[in-house]
């Protein structure tokens, strides 16, 4: 990749971000990562006991 198209790509790049920033309002917006969405501490124990019972009576 040459440097010149490697400038264009984050050109590029530094657009999109900055429409999107436009478009939400909010420059430091970011989608809550994967890892965070399920927490351990989230996690409904029960259901996950209730289906190791099922599987083991079976």
């Amino acid at each position: 990749m040459s440097a010149f198209f490697r400038r264009r790509v984050e050109a590029t790049i530094e657009h999109m971000i900055g429409l999107l920033d436009e478009m939400d309002g909010d420059p430091d917006l970011e989608a809550e990562p994967v890892e965070e969405q399920h927490d351990r501490e989230s996690v409904d124990v029960s259901f996950v006991i209730a289906e190791r019972r099922k599987r083991l009576s079976h």
